[in-house]
């Protein structure tokens, strides 16, 4: 059995016998008396620490810190004569069944952590291309910008989102890991596409969300809807993809890189205008 499944086998026992524990704890004459906010808890602290990425990034001893401090907090703030027993070996007992949740929930969001990283490794190796996560490009990004500024060069942003014309088949057709892989695969392959139809001096990244971003120097408004359309072609001729652009140019339109992303955003949303309708904006920016 694989460390995945095992953490996913352990976090099932565990949500279960939290059930079962609740459900006698509902009786008159319950085997321990636990405290209701204890039930809460344990159950809070699964998807909390499976869904916050921060949490299982650091050492587990520090969320095991902080969940052991926030169950003293909500022990010190409740009257829990109304609520539990007071005894001390009840009370030890929640905490070391809290902690016992904390940590294979941890090891659960570490293992699908590895496996989502060997997919993304796996699909670079099929289809390699040159984008890289958002987060690391910000250096180069601030560069680009910097330099724009300085010498008063145009600059342009593009955001590409790559997705199946038929969901609802591919929603029927495909289980949820399936999924997951082939959509990696795909998001692999409209990169390679992407990075082989744009310029050396391009960048290419990826946001938090996968879609692709590319930062376009000395490219002005009508020349990365040109370029938009071009990348648009190429990838649903190699893919069969419908892809979404939106494109966004400093400074006419924007000053900042976040503002020129939440823009072309925003504008991915809609279908690329027509030539004759780029020409009249870059009339109306001039």
């Amino acid at each position: 059995m694989t460390n995945l499944k095992r953490s996913v086998l352990s976090i099932a026992f565990y949500l279960f016998g939290i059930l079962v524990l609740g459900q006698l704890d509902r009786s008159n004459t319950p085997i321990i008396n636990f405290a209701a906010y204890f039930y809460l808890l344990a159950i809070f602290i699964v998807p909390v620490m499976v869904f916050v990425p921060s949490l299982h990034k650091i050492s587990v001893v520090v969320p095991m810190v902080f969940w052991g401090a926030v169950y003293f907090g909500i022990f010190e703030l409740t009257d829990r004569g109304n609520t539990g027993s007071l005894d001390v070996e009840v009370i030890v007992l929640e905490l070391v069944i809290l902690l016992v949740g904390v940590w294979l929930s941890y090891q659960l969001a570490i293992g699908i952590e590895r496996s989502e990283s060997l997919m993304d490794v796996l699909a670079q190796g099929t289809f390699p291309h040159r984008a890289l996560e958002i987060d690391l490009a910000s250096e180069q990004i601030k560069i680009e910008f910097s330099r724009s500024r300085r010498y008063h060069r145009p600059l342009s942003l593009l955001v590409l989102h790559a997705f199946p014309k038929d969901e609802e088949v591919v929603r029927e057709m495909l289980m949820s890991l399936q999924r997951d892989v082939l959509t990696r695969l795909s998001n692999a392959r409209v990169g390679q596409a992407i990075g082989e139809a744009i310029r050396q001096t391009d960048l290419l990244v990826r946001d938090r969300i996968g879609r692709f971003v590319i930062l376009c120097p000395e490219t002005d408004l009508e020349s990365v809807y040109l370029l938009a359309d071009r990348i648009c072609k190429i990838v649903t001729e190699r893919t069969g993809l419908h892809v979404n652009c939106g494109v966004a140019s400093f400074p006419d339109e924007a000053l900042t890189f976040e503002d020129l992303l939440h823009l072309a955003r925003d504008r991915s949303k809609q279908p690329l205008p027509s030539k004759a309708l780029v020409e009249m904006k870059e009339q109306t920016v001039k």
